[in-house]
């Protein structure tokens, strides 16, 4: 590839969502070199994970600051059968297991089991991780860009672009439309990792019971008028600050600060979601 110093976000796309190989094929296709990644799903991939399925658009976008080779295919896909998968290690794995807990019987355990913490970072256990990788080596599929040697824009940003622009469901941070739905199911497995209780099983995996499994989980932390400014930034992928900041452009000054302003009336959460998506 021929040296420059900046880039196109056409032709990143143009790359991304071009040429793709099933994760076993992959190992011999992606370089060990910088770059973006693009993570696509089969028909049963987004049926699986409850989405309309599109699998002509991409699940996740990241970025390899190192290595496209060994973060992606050996951190995220486990594509070295010489090497365990460790979903601890990546926040990919993490967002698939969450979504896929009912489907694979997924159990969600302190990523350092001898020094338990962190558990939003959860693991799984060594058959969890197991059958993770399987159904993803099956139902998904890798596209690369690689990044322009001589190039000084930072990664970061050029991930931001595409995820703006594409805004896949697995992205959470710098999404403008996040998936609610996500964040709640991760949560639920940071609550098991801790060893705490978790929601009751939902109904078998389909868009209308996955929403009605949000509304259960969500109950138990909503207060009366509805979420907290922090609460309701999380779930938009925004700073507390930044939603904070919103409410006073429209309402004028909060009395407090973070949750202890209280749960929020629909027409404030309405108002928030309406200028952050």
């Amino acid at each position: 590839m021929s040296a420059s110093t900046s880039w196109d976000l056409d032709d990143v796309l143009n790359a991304l969502s071009g040429e793709r190989w099933p994760i076993t094929q992959a190992r011999v296709r992606v370089r060990a070199v910088p770059g973006l990644y693009a993570i696509y799903g089969n028909t049963d991939a987004w049926a699986g994970l409850g989405l309309d399925p599109q699998p002509g658009s991409a699940l996740y976008v990241g970025k390899a600051e190192d290595s496209l080779a060994a973060r992606e295919l050996n951190t995220h896909f486990a594509a070295d059968p010489a090497k365990q998968p460790r979903t601890g290690s990546s926040t990919v794995r993490r967002s698939f297991a969450a979504l896929l807990r009912e489907t694979l019987d997924l159990h969600a355990v302190p990523r350092n089991p001898d020094k338990p913490g962190h558990f939003t970072n959860y693991g799984l256990n060594p058959d969890g991780d197991a059958r993770l990788t399987t159904w993803m080596h099956q139902h998904l599929f890798l596209a690369v860009w690689e990044r322009h040697t001589g190039l000084t824009q930072p990664l970061a940003e050029i991930e931001g672009e595409v995820i703006k622009t594409w805004m896949p469901p697995l992205n959470i941070q710098g999404n403008p439309r996040p998936l609610p739905r996500l964040r709640q199911a991760r949560q639920v497995m940071a609550l098991e990792a801790a060893g705490s209780p978790v929601p009751a099983a939902p109904e078998p995996a389909t868009p209308a019971t996955l929403h009605a499994s949000v509304d259960r989980v969500a109950a138990p932390t909503r207060r009366s008028g509805g979420l907290t400014p922090v609460e309701l930034a999380r779930e938009l992928g925004k700073s507390p600050k930044t939603v904070r900041q919103a409410l006073r452009d429209k309402y004028g000054r909060l009395p407090f600060d973070g949750d202890r302003w209280g749960g929020l009336s629909p027409a404030q959460e309405d108002y928030l979601r309406a200028r952050f998506r």
